[in-house]
């Protein structure tokens, strides 16, 4: 039985973002207050260096004194990063057909795929992540084909409560 832990390692630009708007993205996306059942599907954060642990502890004091309630998300050093196996990689996007099959022709080898920004995008909306101004800037920079831009658009639109009424900005086939 293997001891790992689902996570995501985020490299950033400390010029672009700082380490402290990360924790509150982290914080603001979980309840860190939900006691761990599992290893595999804990919060954690794995810091880098001992200011990102002094950091990352401060924040989730503040947490636990704003929720007056014990916090449970795991601070931890972080270790060796491994990735998920392919058919982990994509999820959402992986129940689409039509938007894999697309994917396929532009990325004919899995690993790149796996590797595609595009396909990551896409795949956080189709999870309703994101919002809608920002996917109508960006839905045709996705490298889809009109249909699938529309596909896309109306998939979200019905099954993601912040994306209703959106409407694509691709252009209709006749």
């Amino acid at each position: 039985m293997k001891d790992y832990s689902e996570t995501v390692q985020v490299e950033f630009n400390p010029q672009e973002i700082s380490y402290q708007q990360l924790l509150d993205v982290f914080w603001a996306n979980h309840d860190p207050t939900s006691e761990v059942f599992s290893r595999q599907y804990r919060n954690a954060i794995f810091y880098l260096s001992e200011e990102q642990r002094v950091q990352a502890e401060r924040s989730r004091e503040l947490i636990e004194k704003s929720k007056k309630r014990p916090v449970y998300s795991a601070i931890e050093k972080a270790g060796v990063f491994y990735p998920a196996e392919d058919y982990h990689q994509k999820y959402y996007l992986r129940q689409m057909d039509k938007l894999v099959e697309e994917f396929k022709h532009i990325y004919p080898d899995v690993d790149q795929f796996v590797a595609s920004t595009a396909a990551a995008r896409i795949n956080g909306y189709l999870g309703c992540n994101g919002n809608p101004e920002d996917l109508k800037k960006e839905v045709g920079l996705l490298g889809l084909s009109a249909a699938a831009q529309n596909s896309l658009v109306e998939y979200v639109a019905t099954a993601c409560r912040q994306f209703e009424g959106l409407t694509c900005p691709a252009p209709k086939r006749k």
